[in-house]
């Protein structure tokens, strides 16, 4: 005969365990979903979006400028406040290659 008392209790595991378990299974399920973007071919669906935003706003004069002007603004703050200044540099470098991070990292379609 088993007695009852003799036997290991099993403990549940903890939330943070499962939400690490939950993370992990959501990020691979994403993961295998993701797909490089291609910009939209002319006629598609958001073209004329993608080219107002894209080509004629970050590619042009005025992300370069505001690339520029943030890498100033981030350069100046690097002197008086490094935590201010080194992710504004960061910011205006991925504003001037925005779009060849755009199309490197990809995104989910």
């Amino acid at each position: 005969m088993i007695k009852l008392a003799n036997m290991p209790l099993l403990r549940r595991p903890s939330f943070r365990t499962a939400d690490a378990v939950g993370t992990f299974v959501a990020a691979l399920a994403l993961a295998s979903a993701a797909h490089a973007f291609q910009a939209p071919a002319a006629g598609d669906l958001g073209y004329d979006i993608y080219d107002i935003v894209v080509n004629q706003g970050v590619k042009g004069p005025l992300g370069f400028v505001g690339g520029v002007a943030a890498f100033l603004f981030g350069v100046s703050r690097l002197f008086s406040n490094i935590m201010i200044g080194i992710p504004t540099i960061v910011a205006a470098v991925c504003l001037i290659r925005a779009d060849s991070i755009l199309q490197t990292f990809g995104m989910i379609v």
